[in-house]
């Protein structure tokens, strides 16, 4: 299997895996389980921490360091994900459309694989 194709069923553990492993990959495509099983574990312990932290605000620090320990991997497989749905990964600037941008990221990322819409230079390599 080639390192840009996406991993159709993949399991929770293969899918946090992989969104730690392809941290800063933004090119190739990821299924719709391996996005949703990672967006499950992000939103998960986010939300753990911030229960942590409701009693002591000295822990807030923790959730800031957890949304930016992920942040560049949220990008990363939210990119890969569009472009399984036959997206461009520059809709990725819809996060900074207040509420109504992450919704439309969220449908986007929920329709299903259109490979008869994929471009190569989304799986090309960069010299």
């Amino acid at each position: 299997m080639d390192n840009y194709d996406p991993l159709p069923d993949c399991t929770f553990g293969q899918a946090i895996a992989r969104f730690f492993k392809k941290y800063v990959q933004f090119k190739g495509a990821a299924s719709r389980s391996e996005f949703w099983w990672a967006f499950l574990f992000t939103v998960g312990v986010g939300i753990i921490l911030r229960l942590i932290s409701l009693p002591c605000h000295v822990l807030v620090i923790l959730v800031v360091l957890w949304e930016l320990a992920i942040l560049i991997p949220d990008l990363s497989i939210t990119c890969r994900r569009l472009h399984d749905g036959g997206f461009s990964g520059k809709l990725n600037w819809l996060y900074l459309v207040p509420c109504l941008g992450g919704i439309a990221l969220l449908v986007m990322c929920a329709l299903p694989t259109r490979d008869d819409r994929w471009k190569d230079e989304w799986f090309a390599e960069t010299n």
